[in-house]
């Protein structure tokens, strides 16, 4: 099922932080360890960085903004992760084989964000194929966009156990009852042929 919202809204972004430091003491549902969550924002985002110094013609952006352009370009073109990382190597802090695991893991589409439960955002794929269990970074992913219910543009990716959100939010369009009704009606589907993932292991 394909989606057509009539009026999309603007689009919103993560708010990343400058500096990578977890700024909360305990683990809490629906997000991920602040180390955890730290490791993969500093090197998720020297990453994006460096494909974005090494592309021609880039534009001065803001922080959020130039992070979500150069996860375009390395959708178009994943030899970017390769080239970026070679720029990358000797200079420290070291990117884990867990992290650049990560980074080649994401999963970029218009995602249907169906709703919440008490540890993990429901996503579900365009296509209403699979479904998977969602946590995000540092934020909630419905106090980012303001709420659930929506179609979204942003990455997952298998990490630590979960199925994380790249923090990188845009193109968001809320779903009506009919499509919010008929998505439910999918996820029911996806559940009953056990292709909704809570987390990579099952």
């Amino acid at each position: 099922m394909k989606l057509h919202p009539q009026f999309p809204q603007p689009p919103r972004l993560a708010k990343y932080p400058d500096t990578c430091q977890p700024n909360f003491k305990n683990s809490t549902p629906m997000i991920l360890d602040p180390n955890d969550a730290a490791a993969f924002l500093e090197g998720y985002k020297s990453v994006l960085l460096e494909i974005d110094r090494q592309s021609p013609g880039k534009q001065q952006l803001e922080l959020v903004e130039t992070l979500v352009a150069a996860r375009s370009k390395y959708f178009a073109d994943r030899s970017l992760l390769d080239s970026a990382l070679a720029a990358l190597s000797g200079k420290s802090p070291a990117l884990s084989e867990e992290i650049v695991s990560a980074i080649r893991g994401l999963e970029l589409k218009h995602w249907i964000y169906l709703r919440d439960t008490r540890s993990h955002s429901i996503f579900m794929d365009p296509d209403a194929e699979v479904a998977y269990g969602v946590v995000g970074l540092t934020n909630r992913i419905r106090d980012i966009i303001g709420g659930s219910g929506a179609s979204i543009q942003t990455a997952i990716t298998p990490y630590r156990g979960h199925y994380v959100c790249d923090g990188l939010i845009s193109s968001v369009a809320w779903l009506g009852p009919n499509y919010k009704r008929s998505f439910n009606n999918d996820l029911a589907r996806i559940r009953a042929l056990g292709q909704f993932h809570k987390t990579p292991a099952g």
